[in-house]
């Protein structure tokens, strides 16, 4: 059974070492465990979805020869599947908790054209026919994302604003933290965390019940103070985000930098329903923890490739 396996960044730059410096990864042990999963790959049991964050960090990554080394590892390994936008995934997990369908692993990692962008509307449940049009549709779909990922760079604009937006997002959280620091109480700190993710989900929580076709009365029933740490923590997207985010809170000194938005949405997304993760750390052990404190944990978490490559062996030999 074909493994689906979502890389970050830095480790897909190690992917990428491995095939064209491999005397630049310091760690025998994880030169070799890239070495292994590409072979994985070419054998057909592992997946490498690719990832809207995939597609903005490769842009920013060095030299064009090194971005070019990269993205060329991206596109040899993914086989066209992508994962869907984690604003795609929000909305549908909010419309499946109001009694629409539920979203699937199957639905969030896709060879469907657009799917890794926010506007991407999912049919859920439903496979993608072999019509020639789709046929071709994919095949465009393939050469754009292909030219895209290996685009130098961004306009100076778009770097700028999408820096403002970020950068104004991570100032909210920030501020939270503090606050509850300089206003030290007793706090039921998944309650905050579900709070202040209610307030920042307003209009996604509005457009779920558009269309999972809820009036603002039966709402109501869904998010009561005493169910709403319940409703979040039931979702496998959602949840992960909550316990990433209360567990960031209680520390008023860690510090909200905008790779934080990459790395907690993407990450989180992925771990909901990817088979494994391969996280940076910090994000990474973090998510450790919320596989502790959820009901239903989804991929196991790894910090490194030779830890995948274990996981991933040891899974064999247990039979899943």
């Amino acid at each position: 059974m074909t493994k689906v396996v979502y890389l970050d960044q830095n480790h897909w730059v190690t992917m990428a070492r491995a095939r064209v410096a491999p005397e630049k990864i310091p760690v025998a042990e994880e030169r070799q465990a890239a070495d292994a999963l590409w072979g994985l790959v070419a054998a057909g049991q592992v997946r490498l979805p690719l990832s809207s964050a995939h597609l903005v960090e490769t842009v920013h990554a060095g030299t064009k020869e090194r971005r070019r080394h990269l993205a060329q590892a991206m596109l040899d390994a993914y086989n066209g599947w992508h994962m869907l936008n984690p604003l795609v995934v929000r909305r549908y997990e909010f419309v499946s908790a109001f009694g629409g369908p539920e979203l699937t692993a199957e639905d969030v990692f896709t060879t469907a054209a657009e799917s890794p962008f926010f506007n991407y509307q999912p049919v859920i449940g439903s496979a993608a026919s072999g019509s020639e049009q789709v046929q071709m549709s994919d095949l465009i779909w393939r050469a754009t994302w292909a030219s895209l990922l290996l685009e130098e760079t961004l306009p100076k604009e778009d770097l700028e604003a999408t820096r403002a937006v970020v950068e104004q997002w991570a100032g909210v959280p920030a501020a939270l933290a503090r606050y509850l620091r300089d206003h030290p109480a007793e706090r039921n700190m998944r309650m905050v965390a579900a709070t202040y993710m209610l307030g920042d989900l307003k209009i996604e929580i509005a457009q779920a019940c558009v269309l999972a076709g809820i009036s603002t009365e039966e709402l109501s029933g869904y998010l009561q103070p005493e169910t709403t740490v319940d409703f979040f923590t039931r979702l496998p997207f959602n949840g992960r985000v909550l316990e990433v985010t209360q567990a960031r809170l209680r520390n008023a000194a860690d510090k909200w930098v905008n790779n934080d938005l990459n790395d907690l949405y993407f990450l989180a997304c992925a771990a909901g329903y990817a088979d494994h993760v391969v996280a940076e750390k910090k994000t990474g052990h973090l998510l450790q923890g919320a596989n502790r404190a959820l009901a239903a944990p989804r991929a196991s978490v790894h910090l490194s490739l030779r830890s995948l490559i274990h996981g991933i062996q040891t899974s064999e030999d247990s039979g899943c």
